[in-house]
């Protein structure tokens, strides 16, 4: 685990926000989940559940059949300066349908909860998505991405930047048992909604082992004299979709007739976005989003 904040360098440009291009505030886009790169032509994973998001999104009045409401936010480290968010375009997006079950016997849902996007950019960092599962309880594990959009990058009430929350925890249970075909993780990790597609990591070698796709909730009931309220409380658990299923799913898009007849000659390269990207250093701003004055107590 030592070495992990090194091996966390190279997988955070990786890491995607999923967001509304209708926003109250166009600096900070609300984030609607997280995606990693696993392929350096432009396809990303996400949950299915993020894709429907994405189909329901309000649209404005120019944009055409082919544009989608939402984009990808890929992030650069400047050194000293802070991250600069490059939106990229939206080309294209996908769910499963159906997965064949194991012979022999078959647990969990017939539909993962896995999508992807393709956005026509190049030269993209991709994750290794590791091929060879061997998943016991108690291994410590990581993730990274957006839980609660930009509200947990408040500090101490105003957004400095927007960049990736890592976390870390254990397996707590291999679903339905420990085998070779488990159709879920179960983590001691807490998420947010704004988190879901993001990568659960091995902290020793940074290879994707699953990726996050919702947390556990408890029920509870709250009486008043107004009546009772139902309502759900976050655990301290969540589940993820282990990597062989992502391995199986991402060597299956490779044959799909549409990506390979693509012209990638065509897409620009993600250097060349951050090339021309500016870079706009601008003042700290308070919660609603002014410039601070000299002289104003927070």
């Amino acid at each position: 685990m030592g070495n992990f904040s090194k091996i966390y360098k190279t997988i955070k440009p990786s890491i995607v926000a999923i967001a509304s291009k209708i926003s109250k505030n166009p600096e900070f886009p609300d984030i609607i989940g997280t995606g990693f790169i696993v392929k350096s032509e432009g396809i990303i994973f996400t949950n299915s559940h993020v894709i429907k998001v994405i189909e329901k999104l309000p649209r404005l009045k120019n944009m055409g059949p082919e544009d989608w409401p939402a984009m990808i936010l890929y992030f650069h480290w400047i050194p000293d300066r802070g991250m600069m968010a490059i939106p990229l375009e939206i080309k294209g997006i996908g769910s499963l349908e159906r997965i064949k079950p194991v012979e022999g016997y078959h647990y969990g849902e017939d539909i993962p909860d896995l999508g992807f996007i393709q956005v026509h950019i190049k030269n993209l960092p991709a994750l290794k998505i590791s091929e060879r599962l061997e998943l016991e309880e108690g291994d410590e594990i990581m993730l990274a991405g957006f839980p609660m959009g930009t509200s947990t990058l408040r500090a101490p009430g105003w957004l400095h930047q927007i960049t990736p929350t890592l976390q870390s925890g254990i397996i707590s249970s291999i679903l339905p048992f420990p085998c070779d075909d488990p159709h879920a993780i179960l983590l001691d990790v807490m998420t947010q909604g704004g988190s879901s597609g993001s990568p659960v990591f091995n902290p020793s070698t940074g290879e994707v082992i699953g990726i996050e796709y919702g947390g556990i909730t408890e029920p509870k009931i709250l009486k008043t004299n107004s009546g009772t309220m139902i309502y759900e409380n976050n655990t301290s658990l969540t589940l993820a979709i282990p990597a062989k299923i992502l391995y199986e799913i991402y060597k299956k898009i490779e044959e799909v007739e549409e990506f390979n007849n693509i012209d990638i000659s065509k897409f620009d390269t993600i250097e060349n976005l951050i090339n021309k990207k500016k870079v706009i250093i601008q003042q700290p701003r308070t919660p609603s989003m002014q410039p601070i004055k000299s002289n104003e107590i927070l």
